[in-house]
């Protein structure tokens, strides 16, 4: 499976911004074309694509998450998703994240052993109006940061070498 989502810039510093969202728990029906699911977005710290998100930039991202779209590009050959695309006007919006989208930060362990606390919410997905749709439930899917907000520096955390950002907010997810 390849991310709905998948971003990396080789030209922005060489900072790779691919984070894995993994959606999980029960799928909930709201009405007849849309339902809900919860979807574990990042953590705090060092993360594995060696960048680190503060405390600070967790919370722009928080305040950007509202509205962002769950954004794809549906390969009927593969059923399956391969990316966001070159251009934003690339893919179709099969959800959104809500207003008020139930945050809260959970733990869960990856499967290196490592127990990780995540930005969790909850999205809404348009399964009825697009049956591909389905296939985002249960999945990981990663996150689009916006490049022209973001602002960081490359810094030596602990003897490597990690993206540290200062500023930024979501495209989409």
């Amino acid at each position: 499976f390849q991310c709905l989502c998948f971003l990396c810039f080789k030209d922005f510093d060489n900072v790779c911004l691919n984070f894995d969202v993994t959606t999980y728990g029960n799928i909930e029906t709201v009405t007849d074309t849309i339902s809900k699911c919860r979807v574990r977005i990042f953590y705090k710290g060092m993360n594995r694509n060696r960048t680190y998100i503060s405390d600070d930039f967790a919370n722009q991202l928080i305040s950007s998450l509202p509205y962002a779209p769950i954004k794809g590009i549906f390969n009927y050959g593969e059923v399956d998703f391969e990316d966001h695309g070159e251009d934003n006007t690339d893919g179709r919006i099969y959800g959104i994240v809500p207003e008020n989208p139930n945050l809260s930060w959970e733990d869960h362990e990856d499967e290196d052993g490592v127990v990780r606390t995540y930005a969790c919410v909850d999205v809404l997905i348009f399964t009825g109006l697009y049956t591909e749709a389905n296939a985002i439930i249960g999945k990981s899917q990663s996150m689009e940061i916006y490049p022209p907000s973001i602002k960081g520096a490359w810094k030596i955390i602990n003897g490597k070498k990690y993206y540290v950002f200062e500023e930024g907010h979501f495209l989409g997810l």
